[in-house]
């Protein structure tokens, strides 16, 4: 191994690279179906999916700051128990084998947690979801369109616009117009409220945020859902409805 090797730069973008999970103080690690990571980097903007070992099908959106991650995750555990969800903060590292890794502090349903996870070939393809396992409300496949929000004036024209999928109970999707270049959610739907974590890119300061929202799903007498959302956006409350499009 020569010195050029180990001292490879970290990238810039972790877009498409796959990471299995090596550690963790959460649960014994599979040595032979491990949990596996899939990021998508856009700019600082992160989200990915991840299955395997104690994972049936998990979500996460996150933001990177130089070699530091931030990440808000929902997950379904393989043993059917409900959608947890949590955050972490993980740092990217160049292994003395040439290899990327990812240390991470992260929190699952409050108790903290230590793992590591090691840079890998990705799969050739990832499993297919189940629809099966999508449940109520339907929101997999639905579309809305931001009516109000304290945060900004809402266009009249071109709106925010959300795309929602929904499967074993994570509810996850992307949204973009108007303030936001692009953005990414995920959450979980329990007891009649959206429990969610989000990450977009706002048009006019050029940055990347990060935000929570409780949001209640009501649905309208055409039969369209509504979404009444409670949110903290950078650290600032807010509040907004967004309406299902025909």
């Amino acid at each position: 191994m020569t010195a050029e090797t180990t001292t490879a730069a970290i990238p810039a973008s972790i877009d498409d690279l796959e990471f299995v999970m090596i550690s963790s103080s959460g649960s014994a690690v599979s040595e032979t179906a491990p949990t596996r990571f899939r990021y998508q980097q856009r700019g600082q903007m992160l989200w990915g999916a991840y299955i395997g070992d104690t994972v049936q099908l998990g979500r996460f959106v996150g933001r990177r700051d130089g070699d530091e991650l931030t990440i808000c995750f929902a997950h379904k555990p393989i043993d059917g128990g409900e959608v947890i969800l949590g955050t972490a903060q993980s740092v990217l590292r160049r292994g003395d084998d040439g290899k990327l890794y990812l240390d991470e502090t992260f929190e699952k349903d409050g108790a903290p947690h230590l793992s590591a996870c090691v840079e890998s070939a990705p799969l050739a393809l990832w499993p297919a979801l189940d629809p099966a396992r999508r449940s109520e409300p339907r929101l997999d496949g639905t579309s809305f369109v931001l009516q109000s929000s304290t945060a900004s004036t809402v266009s009249e024209t071109a709106p925010t616009r959300f795309e929602f999928s929904e499967n074993s109970g994570i509810i996850w999707g992307h949204y973009f117009g108007d303030t936001v270049t692009g953005g990414r959610c995920v959450g979980r739907y329990r007891d009649g409220v959206l429990e969610e974590y989000f990450v977009h890119h706002v048009v006019a300061t050029d940055a990347t945020l990060l935000g929570d929202s409780t949001t209640a799903v009501k649905q309208l007498d055409d039969g369209r859902f509504e979404l009444i959302e409670d949110f903290v956006l950078d650290g600032v409350p807010g509040y907004s409805v967004c309406v299902q499009l025909a």
